[in-house]
């Protein structure tokens, strides 16, 4: 969702208008081989001074207002793709924002980093992310006038999310990088990536957090090659249960769900170890996803004996926030999570063995005293889709009640 943005530098950011203001999203993050992979040009470059142009956007009288900076970088290495000049024309597109000095001033829009500041320097070069609206210091690099890496691709488009033929540019945070990570960089360009790496992290033990997801992710691959739904599952489950992410999604969760039924009993040792409690919610979900309609007792068990824990509680108004670091608010905020999800698993099912119970946790929380009406909205839904389907039931009984027997 699109909201005015918010730069957080320390204490110095303005915002000139509110009513035609610069907008901000929430970033994805790129991985470092993949951001590699998808760049025509990576090239060891720096800023070439009073070369940045601002150029804004057009838009109408009720429309935010955008811009992207034109400027010229002076080569000093070509790591990736070819060009045999020495500067180069980029764009850099709206979202990335560089500041000269601390200061930049724009259409509804003004940060003044060096505000209080008399040692600030004078004609220093910073790119901020302003397009994450999670983030905004510190800049990508200490000072675009020093050598960095610059991943250069032809985008187009006001973000830049476009392709392009035109000029070179950054639009992502993940396309301007210090110097000092050239030779990581370059070892995912060697002939073999997992063996750069690999011997690179153990070089740089401060690199290893880092490679170690890129490693995870080939031995995540490997495992899909295993046929056997049992071995693929026990060998995925590790990394499940590590977090382990790629592109931002748990590769393994989502290659556990096609293990279909073979994972779905293997979770409810998962599920029923309290050293995994932190995942019962995930993996209610995963049994959903899975199909595997044979947790449906266990689910309206699961209820049955929430139902008697909300029973129990005395919920005064904003109970959801009160005391948040207290044992009382985490558990009761685990059993929602598990209520909700259970309804939703449910509903899906559409298992009639359900309906009792999802109709005492519909009645539970009318009751309860709570803005968010999502369980309740949950549990009617999950009933009309159980009436209709009954119904249907019943319209269809008389006609298969005429047909001869066999």
């Amino acid at each position: 969702m699109m909201r005015p943005i918010v730069v957080m530098l320390i204490s110095v950011v303005i915002l000139l208008s509110a009513s035609n203001a610069a907008y901000a999203w929430l970033r994805p993050r790129y991985e470092d081989p993949i951001v590699v992979e998808r760049t025509e040009l990576i090239v060891v470059a720096h800023l070439k001074e009073g070369s940045i142009q601002y150029v804004p956007h057009k838009h109408g009288p009720h429309e935010g207002a955008s811009w992207e900076h034109h400027a010229t970088l002076v080569i000093k290495d070509v790591l990736k793709g070819k060009y045999d000049q020495k500067e180069i024309p980029i764009i850099i597109h709206y979202g990335l924002t560089p500041v000269v000095g601390g200061y930049v001033k724009r259409e509804n829009f003004m940060i003044n980093y060096r505000a209080g500041r008399g040692d600030y320097p004078k004609d220093i070069i910073e790119i901020f992310d302003t397009g994450n609206s999670c983030h905004g210091l510190p800049s990508l690099v200490k000072d675009a006038r020093q050598d960095n890496l610059w991943f250069l691709r032809r985008r187009s488009g006001t973000y830049g999310r476009k392709p392009g033929t035109g000029k070179y540019g950054i639009v992502d945070p993940e396309d301007l990088r210090p110097l000092k990570w050239k030779d990581y960089f370059l070892a995912y360009m060697a002939d073999n990536p997992e063996i750069a790496i690999k011997e690179y992290a153990k070089k740089n033990p401060g690199i290893a957090g880092r490679a170690k997801r890129y490693l995870d992710h080939l031995e995540v691959q490997r495992i899909l090659k295993i046929e056997n739904p049992e071995e693929r599952y026990s060998k995925l489950l590790p990394f499940f249960l590590n977090r382990t992410t790629w592109n931002m999604k748990c590769e393994a969760r989502e290659e556990i769900i096609s293990c279909g039924k073979t994972a779905g009993e293997q979770l409810k040792k998962v599920f029923d170890d309290p050293e995994h409690a932190e995942f019962r919610e995930d993996i209610i979900l995963m049994w959903r996803d899975i199909g595997y309609s044979e947790v449906v007792p266990l689910l309206i068990d699961l209820l049955e004996k929430h139902d008697q824990f909300w029973a129990k509680q005395n919920l005064q108004k904003g109970w959801w926030n009160k005391d948040v670091g207290s044992d009382q608010t985490r558990r009761r905020r685990d059993v929602y999570g598990e209520v909700y999800y259970g309804v939703c698993a449910l509903r899906t099912f559409k298992d009639r063995r359900a309906k009792s119970v999802i109709d005492k946790t519909r009645t539970r929380w009318r009751a309860i005293n709570f803005d968010n009406p999502q369980i309740v909205e949950e549990c009617e839904a999950a009933l009309q889709e159980l009436s209709a389907r009954e119904e249907a039931a019943q319209q269809s009984a008389p006609a298969d009640a005429d047909k001869p027997r066999r």
